[in-house]
Order: C-alpha cells, then sequence, then structure tokens
C-alpha cells in the first residue's frame, strides 16, 4: 500500500472540501460561533496530521497495513464511544453536547476514507469484533452460516450491523420503559419534563434545612424565607 494514497485519501480536496462544508452545516445548525468552528477545524487538522506523521515514518508496506488496521480500529471505538455519550444525553437531558456530535459525524468521514484500503475480510472481523457486546443475543440467534455470509460491500454490512444494533437497542429502552412503540416514549420523557418542572416551581420558595430542630410549647411560629 503506498502512503501517497492514504495521504490523498485524508487531504484530497474533496474530503477536505466535505469536512469543511459539514463543519459550516453544524455551526449553522447548532449556532456555534467561530470560536467553535475554529476548534473543531484544529481538533480534526490534529487527529489527521498525528496519523499521518506516524506513516511517515513508516517505510514498509506491511507495516503500513497494519498502521492503518490499528488506527481503524481506534476510531471506530471512539466513534462507539461518543455515540453512546451522545444517546445518554440525548435521554437523560434532551439534547447533546453540540461538540461530541460535530466529532461523531467528523469521525465517521475519516473510516469511510479508510475502509477502501482495509482488507474485508478484516473489516468484517472489526465490525463483528465492535458490534458484538451490543447486538449479543442477536448474534447468539443467528447461525454460523449466516454470520459468514455477508455482503461483498462492506459499507453495506456496516449499515446493517448498526441497524440491528440499533433495533436492540430501541427493544431494550422499551423493555425498561414498559413502552410498546416510540410514541410511548415520547409522551413518557415529556410527563417526566412536566414532573420536574411542576417540582421545582412548587419548591421555588421553599427552604431548606440541613438540622434537626424542636419546636415545644403552644406558640404558634412562622418560618419566612428572606
Amino acid at each position: 500500500m503506498e502512503l501517497l494514497f492514504i495521504k490523498e485519501k485524508l487531504t484530497g480536496q474533496s474530503f477536505v472540501r466535505t469536512v469543511s462544508e459539514n463543519i459550516d452545516d453544524w455551526m449553522v445548525g447548532f449556532a456555534q460561533n467561530e470560536n467553535n468552528k475554529e476548534n473543531i477545524h484544529l481538533w480534526f487538522d490534529s487527529v489527521i496530521h498525528q496519523f499521518l506523521h506516524i506513516l511517515d515514518d513508516v517505510e514498509d508496506k506491511e507495516e503500513l497495513s497494519v498502521l492503518l488496521f490499528s488506527k481503524y480500529v481506534e476510531l471506530k471505538c471512539y466513534w462507539k464511544q461518543l455515540n453512546t455519550q451522545i444517546q445518554y444525553q440525548n435521554f437523560n437531558r434532551g439534547d447533546a453536547n453540540p461538540e461530541l456530535i460535530i466529532k461523531a459525524s467528523l469521525i465517521t468521514y475519516i473510516l469511510i476514507a479508510l475502509e477502501p484500503l482495509i482488507h474485508e475480510e478484516d473489516l468484517n472481523e472489526i465490525q463483528e469484533f465492535l458490534t458484538k457486546p451490543i447486538r449479543e443475543l442477536i448474534l447468539e440467534e443467528s447461525s454460523p452460516e449466516n454470520n459468514q455470509n455477508h455482503p461483498e460491500d462492506s459499507q453495506v454490512y456496516l449499515l446493517e450491523q448498526q441497524l440491528h444494533a440499533l433495533y436492540y437497542d430501541k427493544e431494550k429502552l422499551f423493555r425498561h420503559l414498559r413502552c410498546n412503540d416510540t410514541k410511548e416514549v415520547v409522551v413518557l420523557i415529556q410527563n417526566m419534563r412536566e414532573q420536574v418542572k411542576s417540582l421545582q416551581l412548587e419548591m421555588e420558595d421553599s427552604c431548606v434545612l440541613d438540622v434537626h430542630i424542636r419546636f415545644t410549647g403552644k406558640r404558634k411560629i412562622r418560618i419566612q424565607k428572606t
């Protein structure tokens, strides 16, 4: 595998333009300022150039393939971490940190650029290894013959595995919340938000005493918040 070919994949005009357009869309869609945009550009450039700097010191083609493989696994794991964090933030807070969203999106562009440079068998092994913990029940029900017959297009296979993972997570969420469809989940979250708001309003003019107080006698006592 030629080093120049790898560099062209990650620094070519088309790749750079696509990344830049994605960041611009993120800036507008999430109302980010120029400083945030610049920080994301600097972060992304550092990810690319650190990897290319390592490759510059390697001359053996076989070693280049190993480094490419390991970098793909590293980025794929990071992408999964970001998406897990985003999902929990959306569920617990109703929205996710925009910085995490754009980083996950940009990591996807690198993964897509690297995938054609990795052998299909290696890609399939990576996908199976990374998705098995999420889809453990689904994989246990699948026969070995079915697991070996992957689609020829590795990107299509990747999308299928991600869909399986999403469906598994959806069923897990339904079981946990005791819901039957997504509309019930939305209603449940909305009700929870209303309950939190109601509780906040109820406690707005309250005061909390962190000591034990004992009142004796018949005199009336009035406690007023100041």
